[in-house]
């Protein structure tokens, strides 16, 4: 896991300072740090701290988010959990608009008037808003997919 890390950071770092066209003394320049500390970067000798990283992704022009292990699955795993917050958001605003149905159609004497019925539902619509902007930012439908998922 270690060496696999170190050969990716070698490569990109080589890969993108020939892009680049800087020798690797050049390099060790600009960044200020030591050639040598370069070449074993380069070569894979070594896991450079998180600073040196920081410093070379700068001068080099990369993120270091392609150098986090899980990076690719985190992409797929939140795009994954979007959709099912989404869906459950949808599953969740059905679930209240056949309540909110149920409750007028067996109610004999609610509503009275067409203006009774649209103010019940922009008070539904309301509510179910309110509570999906609350779950969103809270974070609790993640939790709970999260959960559903473990």
């Amino acid at each position: 896991m270690k060496k696999e890390r170190q050969q990716i950071i070698s490569t990109i770092v080589k890969e993108k300072r020939m892009e680049l066209k800087y020798t690797q003394q050049e390099l060790a320049d600009i960044s200020n740090i030591s050639l040598r500390s370069i070449q074993r970067i380069e070569k894979g000798e070594v896991n450079p701290r998180m600073h040196t990283l920081k410093t070379l992704s700068n001068y080099l022009n990369f993120s270091l988010d392609i150098l986090d292990e899980n990076y690719e699955n985190s992409t797929v795993s939140k795009k994954s959990s979007l959709y099912k917050e989404a869906i459950l958001s949808l599953i969740l605003l059905c679930a209240i608009l056949l309540i909110a149905t149920a409750y007028i159609a067996q109610s004999s004497n609610f509503p009275e008037t067409t203006f009774e019925l649209c103010i019940y539902y922009l008070l539904v619509v309301v509510l179910m808003a309110l509570a999906l902007f609350n779950l969103w930012k809270n974070k609790t439908l993640t939790t709970i997919i999260n959960k559903s998922n473990s």
